[in-house]
């Protein structure tokens, strides 16, 4: 675990569950928060909406993916599932990801 305070809030976490074996069956992901921006222009308070819409949809997409990889631990389930690697990269992306979880 990893916390800075300085200038903005950093924080790391990183946990993994493996089952007796030793084999992986979920890995958490710590996502970083979009820093405040510092003008209050009408550009710069949008696109800090959207990155926050961006942080949240992923931290959905994240949680879900490791409920699924605990509840399907014993099954052959897409390894990217299991490590949080190949995440979405933008909100389409995102809401395509969560959407595809909530049918399996």
């Amino acid at each position: 675990m990893d916390i800075s305070t300085s200038g903005g809030t950093v924080i790391s976490v990183a946990a993994e569950h493996r089952n007796g074996k030793g084999e992986l069956i979920a890995r958490s992901v710590s996502i970083q928060a979009p820093t405040v921006p510092k003008c209050k222009r009408w550009k710069c308070l949008w696109k800090f909406f959207w990155e926050v819409t961006y942080c949240g949809l992923l931290s959905n997409y994240h949680m879900k993916r490791v409920v699924y990889a605990e509840k399907n631990r014993h099954k052959n389930i897409p390894q990217k599932y299991r490590t949080g690697e190949d995440s979405p990269k933008n909100i389409r992306q995102a809401i395509f990801a969560i959407f595809k979880l909530s049918i399996r």
